[in-house]
């Protein structure tokens, strides 16, 4: 079983909770539960986001760097 459907069913349970995965599955959704669902699927999709596109550093090199803008002002005849 995949990690994806593992997860699937994780959320099902969550959204309907029963004493087995067959009773979940058997339980009327209501409007509620279909709420529930949005939230979670929401929830999983920023959270796959920030693990494919884990935030960068700031760039110190800026910081460092001998240029500035008055120095390439003054390059270009600017000032």
């Amino acid at each position: 079983m995949s990690v994806q459907a593992k997860r699937t069913i994780l959320a099902i349970l969550r959204v309907q909770p029963a004493k087995d995965l067959v009773e979940s599955l058997m339980h009327p959704v209501s409007d509620e539960h279909e709420m529930m669902w949005e939230d979670i699927l929401e929830s999983e999709m920023e959270s796959d986001h920030r693990l494919r596109h884990p935030r960068r550093m700031p760039s110190t090199a800026a910081q460092e760097s001998a240029y500035r803008l008055e120095d390439i002002r003054s390059w270009v005849g600017l000032s």
